[in-house]
């Protein structure tokens, strides 16, 4: 008997302490699994079903390693369930006490620097922010981490925390004056002395975007990371392999260097004409940015006059700013720091003009106030190994949505662990017994113009029957606010619409009214748990294809389509399967969980690839039938 089995089999530990313990094959199998890859420093990827404990079987071979462990999830909240419920409930149980910690990115503490020039500026007067500065006073020789969630009550303006957290750019490091008091420093002092660090992947993945060394290094040395709902990590690692020029980072540096020369005697005087002109020609880029669509490539944007001059324009002002300061910054650190982050400012947009490297897709997001230059890699692959090479350590990646019809090729490609052991396991529930697919035939074709008036129409009777909760899953805004407008007075249940509420209380709100119909579009198909009678059905409207318009995945789409591939079966197939098992993933969440999960895409039926998006799927019962999935609704109401 395994040293899991022991604590994870039928008289096992975990059984003995908890009544309501089951053990599951699937989670000592993850466990042991895992525990070999940590021995041998290699890398492992695991699909687990939903219903694995896969927390469990990834924390207790890493706590009984007795190594350096990095935990990293997917979403904070995650994050702080694991530190303050599944952790301390593991090292209670395995009598070990080890040093845990919790850290955050940067953004989450209160930055003392900026905070007291804050307090110095108009913005710590206006009446929205008067009780967030009074607070603040006191809060700071109170609070033992400097968290930002802790005064959540006292900011009325989310903008308002840019004024009193840093970024990587703005931060000072070891020269600000506050640095040994630093909230950020002190958390990653303690990390560093960490057994155990959990983090989140945005945090991973900004520290490896911006390793420098020195103050901008977050993350310890470590034997073993544990990368949690890794199926994020390939949009997320993009993100951060990405380079950004936007109008608000233009706007930040100007207000920032007025703040910094403003402390300096005669200094802003020396660069006022400048500044004053930087910002003109800002807003003449705004103004010219706001004519443009607004999100498509890059290529044609540099071709179009007005586009061209007002960016030179804005380029030439830059640098006459930027030679401007070059004589104070032996003045202050912060006018140096400003300097550096204007020059390199300065040389991005030169990049994003010129359009020069060919791994990468240069594309551009405008609105009235506000415009973004994009630099994204084709591939994440390259510079993810690049990062791996660098860290002798175990890499174990989990989640409950890795595979494209069972195989894990596509993951594998896009982040570069071909080397890694995988390993599938299905959800031990019993999906034969507890759900049933509904695969109406009978609708009218995803793109035609009668499509969602027929479909509203086709689940009205589903809706009504359930007894239970339902969720009804967009592809798009625009078909879930005419779902809104449909279901409106034809129900005598609560309907709930995604944008209406805040989302987390929206959820609470479903889960207390037991019988609600819930509308919601992308953050609705992951991360969502809802258990037990408060939810029944789960109707999915489209198969999730993304946008072919999106600058991103059309560039993506033709580079694979130019070297030979085919990006619909290469990348656009294995991307909405992947979307779509998390989607059916809200049905079933518990073992007594019953319900019919409804895909109203006939193209899942009709087309060649549907036998992809069904395989990669928990095997049910299917049917055609309308009727089937009433009465299977009635019959577990009646169970």
């Amino acid at each position: 008997m395994s040293a899991f089995q022991k604590l994870l089999g039928d008289d096992g530990l975990f059984a003995q302490q908890f009544e309501s313990f089951k053990s599951r094959p699937q989670q000592i199998e993850m466990a042991e699994k895992i525990a070999q890859a940590i021995e041998q420093q290699s890398a492992l990827i695991v699909e687990a079903g939903t219903g694995t404990g896969k927390t469990f079987a990834y924390l207790l071979p890493a706590l009984v390693s007795q190594q350096k462990i990095i935990v990293s999830t997917g979403t904070k909240t995650l994050q702080d369930q694991l530190f303050t419920k599944d952790i301390p409930m593991l090292l209670d149980l395995l009598e070990i006490k080890p040093k845990v910690r919790l850290l955050k990115g940067r953004s989450n503490y209160l930055c003392l620097e900026r905070y007291h020039k804050a307090a110095l500026m108009p913005v710590s007067r206006y009446a929205d922010n008067k009780p967030l500065f009074q607070k603040l006073k006191s809060w700071i020789h109170q609070t033992a981490h400097g968290e930002i969630s802790e005064l959540a009550e006292y900011i009325e303006n989310r903008m308002m925390v840019s004024n009193i957290t840093s970024t990587p750019e703005n931060c000072l490091g070891a020269e600000c004056d506050h640095y040994n008091d630093c909230f950020m420093y002190k958390a990653r002092r303690r990390a560093l002395d960490a057994d155990l660090l959990v983090i989140n992947h945005h945090l991973l993945f900004a520290d490896m975007a911006i390793k420098q060394g020195g103050f901008g290094e977050l993350l310890p040395k470590t034997d073993v990371v544990v990368l949690d709902e890794s199926h994020q990590i390939p949009e997320i690692a993009g993100r951060f392999f990405s380079h950004l020029f936007s109008s608000r980072q233009c706007t930040e540096i100007l207000n920032d260097l007025m703040t910094e020369a403003g402390e300096v005697d005669a200094a802003f005087a020396t660069i006022a004409q400048q500044h004053e002109q930087m910002k003109r020609a800002l807003r003449d880029a705004m103004l010219a940015m706001s004519q443009m669509p607004e999100r498509e490539s890059s290529h044609r944007l540099f071709q179009t006059e007005i586009i061209i001059e007002a960016f030179d324009l804005l380029a030439h002002q830059m640098n006459l700013l930027i030679e401007g300061l070059e004589p104070l910054v032996v003045q202050s650190t912060g006018l140096q720091n400003c300097y550096l982050r204007l020059t390199a400012m300065g040389d991005l947009l030169q990049d994003m003009i010129q359009q020069s490297e060919p791994n990468f897709i240069y594309w551009f997001e405008a609105r009235e106030k506000y415009f973004a230059l994009h630099k994204s890699p084709l591939e994440i692959a390259d510079p993810l190994t690049e990062f791996r090479t660098a860290f002798e350590t175990s890499w174990i990646l989990t989640s409950a949505t890795l595979t494209v019809n069972q195989q894990f090729e596509h993951y594998q490609k896009q982040t570069g662990f071909n080397d890694a052991e995988t390993l599938l396991l299905d959800s031990p529930f019993d999906y034969e017994k507890q759900a049933l697919l509904l695969l109406p035939k009978c609708l009218p074709e995803p793109n035609d113009f009668e499509f969602n008036p027929s479909m509203f129409e086709y689940v009205l009777p589903l809706v009504q029957q359930a007894k239970g909760g339902v969720f009804f899953l967009f592809t798009s805004h625009r078909s879930l606010q005419m779902a809104a407008y449909y279901f409106k007075g034809k129900l005598n249940k609560p309907i709930f619409v995604q944008g209406q509420s805040d989302r987390n209380q929206m959820l609470e709100d479903f889960r207390r009214a037991g019988n609600g119909l819930l509308l919601g579009a992308a953050s609705f198909w992951e991360g969502v748990d809802v258990s037990g009678t408060s939810l029944s059905c789960v109707i999915i409207d489209k198969l999730p294809f993304a946008h072919p318009s999106d600058p991103v995945l059309k560039a993506k789409i033709e580079h694979i389509n130019k070297n030979g591939g085919k990006a619909f079966y290469d990348l656009q197939i294995p991307k909405a399967i992947i979307a779509l098992k998390q989607g059916a993933g809200r049905l079933i969440r518990g073992e007594n969980d019953q319900g019919v999960l409804v895909i109203c895409d006939r193209r899942i039926t009709s087309k060649g690839y549907g036998q992809s998006f069904l395989k990669s799927l928990p095997a049910m019962k299917t049917t055609h039938e309308r009727q089937d999935a009433i009465d299977f609704l009635n019959k577990i109401q009646d169970d």
